[in-house]
C-alpha cells in the first residue's frame, strides 16, 4: 500500500473515528487534521506517540486496523529484505550466528585472526 492510497477511508466507520479523533487533537495539540493532507497518517503516527489521551489512542488504534497497517511517520529504517521477503526476526533475539558461534563470532566471520592457507593437492596436504 502507498502513502497516497487512502481506499481504507471509504469506509463509514473510518470517518467516524476521524471525527472523533479531529476533535481530541484540535483540543490536546492544536493541530488541524485534513484528511485531503498528503501526510495526515504520518501525523496521526506522530501524535501517537507523545498523546497522553487513552481515548485517542484506542481511535489511532482503531483506524490503524482499518487500514491494516500502521501508521508511519517516515522515519523508520527501511525494512530488511531477502530475494523480495521480509526478514523475521524478533525483538531481543541474537541472529543465527549470533548463536551458534557466540563469543567466537570474529573469528568465523572473516575479523579474527588470519591462518595461512594450507597447500593441498587432490584433498591431502602437500608437506614444504
Amino acid at each position: 500500500m502507498t502513502m497516497n492510497d487512502h481506499q481504507w477511508l471509504m469506509n463509514s466507520q473510518a470517518l467516524n473515528s476521524l471525527r472523533k479523533l479531529r476533535k481530541r487533537l484540535q483540543a490536546e495539540f492544536g493541530l488541524n487534521l485534513r484528511f485531503s493532507d498528503f501526510d495526515f497518517e504520518q501525523q496521526l503516527a506522530q501524535v501517537k506517540s507523545r498523546t497522553v489521551d487513552s481515548d485517542t489512542r484506542k481511535l489511532i488504534a482503531q483506524l490503524e486496523t482499518l487500514k491494516g497497517s500502521p501508521f508511519l511517520t517516515g522515519d523508520e529504517p527501511p525494512e530488511r529484505l531477502y530475494r523480495g521477503q521480509k526478514i523475521l526476526q524478533e525483538p531481543g533475539k541474537k541472529n543465527i550466528y549470533e548463536m551458534i558461534y557466540g563469543e567466537e563470532l570474529a573469528l568465523h566471520d572473516g575479523r579474527g585472526a588470519t591462518i595461512a592457507p594450507r597447500k593441498m593437492y587432490r584433498g591431502h596436504p602437500v608437506l614444504n
